[in-house]
């Protein structure tokens, strides 16, 4: 039923996703990381078939083969066997493929279309290209191209184009539309349906339906604005009377097609979209989505979260960017004015809004506690009293020096991320003051106890002592530059026993037990999206706000290392000694048996690993290790032994 669609289920892929294609029971999905193969004979239960493990992009499937282009390589594979996809041949090729036609590829490039032969899959060749701007989409069907691209001019405004290809090595051009064109085409019976290029540009209405009966005089039946922002793909269905249309913060629009001179986006699913803030209200998970608005997970099975509710998300506003919520009232941020919304929250599947309130400026980060809900924003912090939800006023306010990023509480002191970053007592909500500041450009920040954990805007984390507030001392730093393409970029800091998480381009984790030398522990972590604007603690999870990926909910790094559940061994495992200074000396009554030995520092690290069969004891060597307690675990096929070992110099 068009009118109200329903999500199936969902798959969680390691990376933003690119491409999907349907065929028969089988979907093939591209992200930034690899290309699935998943069955979906039964849709709300898919099951992974195989893989290709390297970032696809867009792809095109003839029969039993694939073609894709990945670091200006095409490349040509079988997928006969989905379980055991494979390699059949590849050329020098630039761009993406997109579609084809017979044993012709097309594939678009920042100056036009090239065309790829592929009559032999072991020998894919460049036959043909049409010069023109840059390449955005093309869809093909016998001898028709129907493509798009984009003018290298400003405002570079898209064009729509249809060539005819019954000779690749000379495509020969049919019409070209100054006013149409947009990032994907789906070609139906006489149809094209065009994502468009959204707005500011030539064409104001993003969504198009073209006429190409007559492919030399192609003609726009009609358009409309189908979602706010740009149309990423598109795909329709005659018979029942709808297109669909994707959009990265919008989510994905129903259009209403049963009147083609009439078009209708009337529905719309958001699923994922942009997450730029979470909060965590017992299980309930608070997602304010930029332009999607906030949303409303269960999150009563961290493992399978749900949305089970949608505030404000059908293009009315444009912008979310910060959320608190407690009990039976959520609280969001909104623009235009008025700019905080109080939402009633008692039934989750039908968020309400209740009341207003008008702020100085765009809130980007909040915090409720008790009655009062404090509110960074651009150049001013601001306190509202939201004992009365419904009736929320503006209580006291405090300039800043620049724009906020991002807010602590900690007891009635207000930290504040900006640049330098202030330090507001707020045991008077009615008149906040800055009593001191951090000299730096801070994009997230926590503090327990008098230690203030702060990381930079940029690549760096300190450590502050502000038992004196007025007078903040620097303890310690650690430099966390390197690791992405991008450098770094800190937006977001938690604090969980002796490990702080790092949001930004990555997730990093710093040990603090010694705050004046902080060091980077375990792997970085890489977001399915282009970086981590948010992230909170709610026991036992870390959830990680990932601005188009969405939430990842996450088990955090262990501070020390609990005995595994597995049966243990009948004959442990026996070290000596047990104190060390360097060799020890491993071993277990169970000769002949083959064994994986590993060596674990206190924060989960893997130090030492050794496989083969126990025949006499084992030497591991700690003496280039650190002091301090190390995990020695055995794994057999019948179970698994641990002891411990502490490493000491005296």
């Amino acid at each position: 039923n068009p009118d109200s669609p329903r999500v199936l289920s969902e798959i969680q892929f390691p990376s933003l996703t690119a491409q999907s294609y349907l065929r028969d029971s089988l979907l093939y999905a591209s992200s930034n990381a690899d290309l699935e193969i998943w069955n979906i004979a039964d849709p709300t239960q898919p099951v992974r078939r195989g893989q290709i493990p390297a970032p696809v992009g867009d792809f095109w499937i003839r029969d039993t083969l694939l073609f894709f282009i990945r670091s200006d390589t095409f490349h040509v594979f079988s997928i006969a066997n989905p379980a055991s996809p494979h390699e059949l041949g590849s050329a020098p090729e630039a761009g993406s493929a997109t579609t084809g036609s017979g044993n012709t590829v097309v594939a678009c490039q920042s100056t036009g279309f090239a065309f790829v032969d592929v009559s032999n899959p072991a020998s894919p060749h460049e036959v043909g290209s049409y010069p023109c701007g840059n390449a955005l989409s093309a869809a093909a069907r016998g001898n028709l191209v129907c493509a798009s691209y984009m003018e290298t001019s400003y405002p570079y405004p898209a064009r729509f184009i249809t060539l005819d290809i019954a000779d690749p090595t000379q495509p020969r051009p049919l019409a070209r539309l100054y006013d149409l064109g947009g990032y994907d085409i789906y070609l139906d019976s006489s149809l094209a349906f065009v994502s468009g290029r959204g707005p500011g540009v030539e064409n104001p209405q993003p969504f198009q339906i073209l006429s190409i009966a007559d492919s030399t005089h192609p003609a726009l039946v009609d358009s409309c604005r189908a979602t706010n922002d740009y149309n990423w793909g598109v795909w329709a269905n005659l018979h029942l009377h709808c297109a669909l249309v994707a959009d990265d913060y919008d989510g994905l629009a129903v259009v209403d097609v049963s009147n083609l001179s009439n078009a209708i986006a009337d529905t719309w699913v958001l699923r994922a979209g942009s997450s730029v803030d979470v909060c965590v209200d017992g299980q309930r998970c608070y997602v304010a989505g930029s332009a999607a608005g906030m949303r409303i997970l269960d999150v009563s099975d961290p493992a399978t979260p749900d949305c089970v509710g949608e505030f404000d998300s059908l293009l009315v506003d444009d912008v979310s960017d910060c959320v608190a919520a407690r009990d039976s009232f959520a609280f969001v941020a909104r623009w235009p004015q008025p700019r905080l919304r109080s939402v009633l929250v008692t039934d989750p599947t039908r968020p309400q809004q209740i009341a207003a309130c008008s702020t100085f400026n765009f809130p980007e980060d909040m915090v409720l506690r008790d009655s009062f809900l404090y509110v960074a924003e651009d150049y001013k912090f601001q306190v509202v009293n939201v004992a009365r939800p419904r009736e929320p006023q503006v209580v006291g306010t405090c300039g800043l020096p620049n724009a906020a990023l991002c807010l602590f509480l900690k007891d009635n002191l207000a930290y504040v991320g900006s640049w330098p970053s202030p330090i507001i007592n707020v045991s008077d909500p009615t008149h906040p003051d800055t009593v001191g500041n951090i000299p730096l450009p801070v994009g997230g920040i926590y503090v327990r106890d008098t230690f203030a954990y702060v990381a930079e805007d940029y690549d760096s984390f300190y450590v502050y002592n502000v038992a004196n507030p007025g007078v903040p001392v620097l303890l310690g730093s650690l430099d966390l530059s390197g690791g992405h393409r991008y450098g770094q970029y800190n937006l977001s800091v938690e604090v969980l026993d002796t490990i702080a998480y790092i949001g930004g381009w990555q997730l990093k984790t710093v040990s603090i037990a010694d705050p004046r030398q902080p060091r980077e522990v375990g792997t970085r972590w890489n977001p399915p999206s282009l970086y981590i604007p948010r992230l909170t603690y709610a026991a036992p999870y870390l959830y990680v706000a990932c601005s188009d990926g969405g939430v990842c909910i996450m088990e955090t790094l262990q501070t020390g290392i609990s005995e595994p559940a597995r049966r243990v061994l009948a004959n442990r495992i026996l070290v000596s000694p047990t104190l060390t200074r360097g060799p020890v000396r491993v071993s277990v009554n169970d000769t002949g048996r083959a064994f994986n030995l590993e060596v674990f520092d206190v924060t989960g690290n893997l130090i030492q690993r050794r496989t083969g069969s126990m025949k006499g004891a084992q030497t591991i060597d700690l003496t280039s290790a650190p002091d301090g307690a190390y995990l020695v675990m055995v794994k057999t096929e019948v179970g698994i032994s641990t002891t411990k070992v502490v490493k000491t110099r005296r």
